[in-house]
């Protein structure tokens, strides 16, 4: 039985890899108020720069049902069967309107919410790919992917609340405030949702924050793969991506700038530690 993957645009994937191991990806759709367009057709730092400068903030959709069908429906036209890997749902309806088009398409779709983002996705994406291509079961895939989302962490570092106000992830109450005396907050993804880590005045708490977490890895067994995500100017991610590489040297590190989806959701400035540690 053959096993093909689908995923969609907000996970951090290079073009390579993509390519390697034939993943196929359904584009969530992003604009500053017009019509809104393929998120993977976007430049991200002309996306980055434009949102910087732009007097309203990016809008998102998830991707159409009919477009999952229409892959569903090819992907499975030979037998073959899907697993269908999608952004956290308390971040994007993405993986409910999978989920539908799984039960629209006459072939076997299996659809699994990773509790995950960008790059920490990609850890489970990649991972599937990997085993499919080497004859593993679904059964057996699953189960890896369920260990590695148990051992998966991901840390948001975010210089403005705005755009979390604005998407309804943290209360507006709380932005107006936190924008007026410099605060910069450090949020956790766990268990699908994004939650309170620290937070502090100016940068220099955000820099205190990663050395922390950081920290942790120097006891961990082993980090298997980790990933630096950044909106805005490349700077961003040189300090975390110089202590990463101090902390954890063995690791598969992957640095680059986040799709549009996830830049809307955090704003320029922002970046993400994400990394996971085997046994």
């Amino acid at each position: 039985m053959t096993i093909k993957i689908v995923t969609d645009s907000s996970v951090q994937l290079t073009a390579a890899e993509l390519a390697q191991y034939d993943i196929h990806v359904v584009p969530l759709l992003v604009g500053f108020g017009g019509d809104l367009i393929a998120d993977n057709t976007v430049d991200p730092a002309a996306f980055d720069q434009q949102m910087a400068t732009s007097p309203v903030l990016p809008t998102t959709s998830q991707p159409p049902i009919g477009d999952f069908v229409q892959l569903y429906d090819q992907l499975t036209a030979d037998g073959s069967t899907v697993l269908s890997l999608h952004l956290t749902e308390t971040l994007s309806g993405t993986v409910n309107a999978a989920r539908q088009a799984a039960k629209l398409t006459d072939g076997n779709v299996t659809v699994v919410d990773t509790h995950a983002a960008d790059r920490g996705l990609a850890f489970q994406v990649l991972t599937a790919a990997r085993m499919a291509h080497g004859g593993a079961d679904l059964d057996s895939i699953l189960a890896k992917i369920n260990v590695i989302r148990a051992h998966t962490k991901t840390y948001l570092f975010v210089d403005t609340l705005d755009n979390l106000v604005k998407g309804g992830r943290v209360p507006k109450v709380a932005g107006m405030v936190t924008n007026l005396i410099k605060l910069k907050f450090v949020f956790e993804l766990a268990d699908g949702k994004l939650k309170f880590y620290t937070r502090g005045r100016g940068k220099k708490a955000l820099i205190k924050a990663q050395s922390q977490i950081l920290a942790q890895l120097q006891d961990a067994t082993r980090v298997e793969a980790a990933g630096i995500s950044y909106v805005g100017d490349e700077s961003v991610a040189s300090a975390p991506e110089t202590l990463m590489q101090k902390v954890c040297p063995q690791a598969d590190l992957l640095v680059a700038r986040t799709s549009p989806i996830i830049a809307t959701h955090t704003g320029v400035g922002a970046y993400a530690l994400m990394f996971y540690t085997v046994d």
